[in-house]
């Protein structure tokens, strides 16, 4: 695995120059996810007995909030391929395992339905078992990379009609599967982030993460940390992002702004560090600080482009600013929104972190 600061110069030579014109033309990064896969990238929270990095959530938020710095969009990708990752190195087989290991592999999340009122863990797509094949049928909103991805953490109600959810691996080629054409949205409009559609899309039934039934544990215990944690990795680069444009044309009107702007970043990266550090060492408690964390990202980011577009001398001609305040308020937009959050907090109605499964 290369160093922050070998990362950074990958960043800054492919990532950078490409980030506008992806952004304007809503062209999948597909140049630099590449390159930074060639340096380990993609394989860093893979198994290490395999041959990725073994890396875990902290270190990968090192690198989602570098990338993000340049390329929010490049970011997100990142940020829904290693929570993808999270899950499929608990339980997907060994081959899926060893392709992610080898960096070939470029994972993502599809666990929001494309229904009104659906819950992110109570799916309403169905899953239909037959003869040791499974029927999977439903709308996903808002998946990253949709269309680009090598396979798909995709959810959909119990084939045995136990439990809330179930987890299934679904290949990016697996017939049946649809990704309309999408305009690229306000902002993220490099990210691929889309509906896809399964129509339905015929699997083995071996293909199930986990046991039928339990999908809502498992994104409880993986993919939700793992995304919320490095959601606020992404937050916090673009956050950087624009304090450093403002920073570098400041005058003296603009210091005590400057001053509250990089307060507002600080308070998240403490509670970011709060998070990862409960994670590492009692996973089992660590929820709620990330629902906590979750809570403060959204605020902050949309709070700190804003004040950047306001105090920069150059805008509405910074384009970079402009492409931070955007997808800042895309960023917020992705579910798990802050309603979500707020919702799974309320049905856990102050039950314990270790019941909180049950509560929900």
């Amino acid at each position: 695995m290369p160093s922050v600061e070998e990362i950074s110069r990958t960043v800054a030579a492919t990532v950078a120059p490409a980030a506008a014109e992806a952004d304007r033309l809503a062209r999948f990064p597909r140049a630099a996810v590449a390159a930074l896969s060639r340096k380990g990238v993609l394989a860093m929270t893979a198994s290490r007995r395999l041959g990725g990095g073994g890396h875990g959530l902290a270190e990968a938020a090192r690198v989602v909030e570098v990338v993000a710095r340049s390329c929010a969009s490049t970011a997100t990708v990142l940020r829904s391929h290693f929570a993808a990752v999270a899950v499929l190195e608990a339980h997907a087989d060994q081959s899926v395992r060893g392709d992610l290991a080898a960096g070939r592999h470029l994972s993502t999340l599809a666990l929001s339905d494309a229904v009104p009122g659906s819950r992110l863990l109570a799916p309403d797509g169905v899953a239909s078992a037959h003869g040791g094949v499974v029927d999977l049928a439903g709308r996903k909103a808002g998946v990253i990379a949709a269309g680009e991805a090598d396979s798909y953490v995709w959810s959909t109600r119990p084939a045995s009609g136990r439990g809330a959810a179930t987890l299934w691996f679904v290949p990016g080629h697996a017939p049946g599967l649809f990704v309309p054409a999408s305009g690229g949205g306000l902002g993220l409009r490099a990210s691929a982030a889309t509906t896809v559609c399964a129509d339905p899309v015929q699997l083995p039934e071996n293909t199930v993460l986990g046991r039928d039934g339990d999908g809502a544990e498992v994104i409880l215990d993986l993919a939700l940390p793992w995304f919320l944690g490095l959601g606020a990795a992404v937050a916090l680069g673009l956050a950087e992002a624009s304090i450093e444009r403002v920073a570098a044309g400041g005058t003296g009107a603009a210091r005590t702004e400057l001053a509250r702007m990089r307060l507002r970043a600080s308070a998240v990266r403490v509670l970011a560090a709060d998070a990862f550090a409960t994670y590492s060492w009692d996973p089992a408690h660590a929820l709620a600080t990330f629902f906590h964390l979750w809570l403060s990202v959204g605020e902050a980011v949309t709070a700190i482009t804003e004040a950047a577009l306001r105090l920069s001398s150059a805008y509405p001609g910074d384009a970079v600013l402009e492409r931070c305040f955007r997808d800042a308020r895309a960023h917020c937009a992705l579910e798990p929104t802050v309603d979500t959050v707020v919702d799974l907090a309320a049905r856990a109605d102050g039950a314990a972190v270790p019941q909180l499964h049950s509560a929900l």
